[in-house]
């Protein structure tokens, strides 16, 4: 009986140490920050040959979340999966006439809206103190774009809002990012990741990003 025992409370600890060693391969970040949008800027706001007043800028200065699950292959090295979207906002004010009638436009915010969807590997410079973290990877970007046009020569105000499902707005691309992580406690960790995000499909930069992050050990 008491073989039987000893048996089964050996297979119950065998069992409890499998899976959480199983468990604590795995972990869960969730960050949120800043970001700045290079394509925002980048506007051209000329009004041509003919009166316009374009507002399609956004300020460079916006904010980012997200969120990434990661799983660690060894003490070094770790694959991730993660989502993020980032928000960039100018306020609108524009008080005059407009061909035959008097327009305002008073404190009303347009948006920039980035979803990215994201696949890394981190490693570390160290393997003894892993506190300083690397990344690189893929990442799918799709977009929502709130613009305001207002074209005098053919009495035309536009109030446009462009996404991918209407307008195709999609682009793919690498990222590259830096990271300092500190553990807290037994299944926590605190830190600050910076990224930069390069367009692929354009050949230009899209944002940089810098966050501080928490994330738990599973």
């Amino acid at each position: 009986m008491k073989q039987k025992i000893t048996l089964i409370m050996g297979i119950f600890l065998i069992n409890s140490v499998v899976l959480h060693a199983q468990k604590s391969k795995f972990s869960l970040e969730a960050n949120y920050g800043l970001n700045g949008n290079f394509f925002v800027r980048s506007y051209d706001e000329l009004g041509g040959p003919n009166p316009k007043t374009y507002f399609y800028k956004k300020n460079f200065v916006g904010s980012i979340a997200g969120l990434e699950l990661k799983f660690k292959m060894d003490s070094s090295s770790t694959l991730s999966i993660a989502y993020a979207q980032s928000i960039n906002s100018k306020r609108v004010n524009f008080d005059g006439p407009f061909n035959s009638i008097y327009l305002q436009i008073n404190n009303y915010s347009i948006r920039h809206i980035n979803y990215f969807y994201q696949f890394s590997y981190e490693g570390t410079f160290n393997k003894r103190k892993n506190n300083w973290k690397y990344q690189a990877g893929l990442f799918y970007l799709r977009s929502r774009q709130q613009e305001i046009l207002l074209e005098n020569f053919n009495n035309l105000i536009t109030l446009d809002e462009r996404d991918y499902k209407h307008d195709g707005l999609e682009e793919g691309g690498i990222f590259a990012g830096l990271g300092y992580f500190k553990p807290i406690d037994r299944h926590f960790s605190l830190g600050i990741r910076s990224r930069v995000y390069f367009l692929i499909s354009t050949g230009t930069f899209e944002a940089v990003t810098l966050t501080p992050a928490l994330s738990y050990n599973f």
